[in-house]
């Protein structure tokens, strides 16, 4: 349930209209100092080691930074999993049914988390490339699932916030999905990366409008699967540390979708879920997707 103060947060029609038209939405504050402050706190305390339980294994394909690896970008999954504080905080009902009313379902349940550190400076290897998430993700579905981008301070363009392609949720992706869907998209050279957001445009007869992100402590910035999005080098005096939560509307489930290979797209959380009774995997399954949201 949530209070009137948490209602009060929730996207308004218009809001939903314009993540709809746009393909992503600015949220008020939702997350208080403290909480932000605890996370951050909490992200240093993984850094160094520190869990709370651990997965199982380090599935195949899935991006785990640890101490002795490149600094200059960290990212690690399955952070609300070995993590109970930062779980605690980050699943909240509120997120939840900011996500569902976006989505415009019933239901919101958690896909993947990623906690990212980029280094300060301008020589740094820490830009993300122009992507979509649904081109990665060709195993489920859903066109309408979605991610919220949260950031631990303060996040603007010299920090190397998020960038969005207005209104590239609106295109049509030209390019049938080949072995690269079986890839993360730090996989893929920037170049290659660039060169298929301008083949897109073009194919599309759209224009390539980009909109920096600019983000206070403690608001989240949720964007669709089907949205262009990347950022830059973080060119401040101080890390930029986030945490992305990507969300599977209530309608989700998996597909069996074969690439020109013959091997079937899939998804390294794949490997720790739990699987039905014709051995698919389970993307409703609770240990590895709760619920935030069922209203």
């Amino acid at each position: 349930m949530l209070d009137a103060a948490e209602e009060s947060l929730l996207p308004t029609e218009a809001d939903v209209h314009f993540y709809k038209r746009h393909g992503y939405f600015v949220s008020e504050k939702i997350f208080s100092d403290q909480e932000i402050d605890a996370l951050l706190e909490e992200a240093g305390r993984y850094y160094g080691g520190h869990r709370d339980r651990r997965i199982p294994f380090i599935p195949k394909g899935a991006t785990y930074w640890r101490e002795g690896d490149a600094t200059d970008l960290r990212q690690n999954n399955y952070i609300t999993y070995e993590s109970l504080s930062m779980r605690a905080i980050l699943l909240k009902p509120l997120v939840g049914a900011i996500a569902a009313k976006l989505a415009e379902t019933s239901e919101s349940r958690l896909f993947i988390d990623v906690l990212r550190y980029k280094a300060p400076g301008r020589d740094r290897n820490t830009t993300i490339g122009w992507h979509i998430d649904r081109h990665y993700w060709q195993m489920f579905t859903s066109d309408a699932m979605l991610a919220g981008f949260i950031p631990l301070h303060d996040c603007y363009e010299e920090h190397g916030t998020i960038v969005m392609v207005d209104d590239s949720n609106q295109w049509h992706e030209t390019s049938t999905p080949d072995e690269s869907t079986a890839l993360h998209f730090a996989q893929r050279g920037l170049n290659d990366l660039e060169q298929r957001l301008a083949i897109e445009a073009k194919a599309n007869n759209a224009d390539i409008k980009t909109v920096p992100i600019r983000l206070n402590k403690g608001q989240v910035c949720f964007h669709n699967s089907l949205t262009y999005h990347g950022s830059f080098p973080n060119v401040s005096e101080r890390p930029r540390q986030t945490i992305s939560l990507h969300f599977q509307d209530k309608e989700n489930r998996y597909r069996r979708y074969p690439l020109p290979s013959g091997n079937l797209a899939a998804h390294h959380t794949e490997q720790l879920c739990a699987r039905l009774d014709n051995d698919d995997p389970d993307y409703t399954d609770p240990e590895y997707f709760p619920v935030l949201w069922a209203g």
